[in-house]
């Protein structure tokens, strides 16, 4: 399980730009579930890669 870390924190951190980025923008409707479908997945991938370039 700890090799997960780094993706969930990039889930995690792609999540609250996804919030912010709805919030702020007043997105809506299909935009928005492609907001909030692919920013986590995008954020979890860089940070495993990036951890994992790392070591």
């Amino acid at each position: 399980m700890g090799g997960y870390g780094p993706y969930i924190a990039g889930v995690v951190l792609g999540l609250l730009v996804a919030f912010a980025l709805s919030a702020v923008l007043g997105i809506t409707g299909m935009a928005q579930l492609l907001l909030f479908g692919v920013l986590p997945a995008l954020g979890g991938t860089v940070a495993e890669r990036l951890v994992a370039g790392r070591r």
